[in-house]
């Protein structure tokens, strides 16, 4: 770890410290990162003690993991995973309903060009359930790419699998998820419509 006067170290480094215990070197990234994710857990899941939860969870997974995954990018990580258990805790019904009704009267743009609006716990929904329903070996190299952050080639190592086959899971993943998207915003524009 650094002493006064040193270089901070950056988070790859941090990492490799975590690695090996170092709980120093846990309390520089955490500190680090802290408050950007906290921020983020609140504002997806408008509860500041379940926000705080999210995002210790997530760094204790984070240490957890250390030993024995590689995380090339340790703030996207963070990041993704705190979005991914923001989620996870929306849809698990650990919120309060006080929350639920806010969420509800939340809207995000679909898109500039057609200016419609939609709820966006709608979309998590459509989501998660169009996840749920792709194929078990498919839905693990998803998430292994997108919420994990793993590169095709260590997904691959880690399935012992190819490259190839990663690649290709993960574009039917996505061709299905546009799918379930496509179809949520052609009933909302039908719905405006009449």
């Amino acid at each position: 770890m650094h002493r006064p006067g040193d270089q901070i170290p950056d988070d790859n480094t941090l990492l490799r410290d975590i690695a090996r215990g170092d709980q120093r070197a846990f309390a520089v990234l955490f500190d680090r990162h802290w408050k950007v994710l906290y921020n983020k857990a609140v504002n997806l899941l408008e509860d500041p003690d379940a926000a705080q939860d999210v995002v210790q969870d997530c760094f204790i997974s984070l240490w957890e993991k250390s030993a024995h995954q590689h995380i090339e990018n340790v703030g996207g990580y963070l990041y993704q995973s705190v979005r991914y258990a923001s989620f996870m805790h929306l849809r698990s019904g650990a919120i309060s309903q006080k929350h639920i009704d806010h969420i509800n009267h939340r809207a995000v743009e679909l898109s500039t060009s057609t200016e419609q609006e939609f709820d966006a716990r709608e979309l998590q929904a459509v989501l998660d359930q169009s996840m749920d329903r792709l194929p078990e070996k498919c839905r693990e190299i998803f998430y292994l790419s997108r919420f994990e952050l793993l590169p095709n080639k260590k997904i691959a190592e880690q399935l012992q699998i190819s490259p190839k086959t990663v690649e290709n899971q993960i574009t039917k993943a996505l061709r299905i998820l546009r799918l379930s998207v496509n179809k949520l915003v052609s009933v909302v524009l039908l719905t405006d419509l009449f």
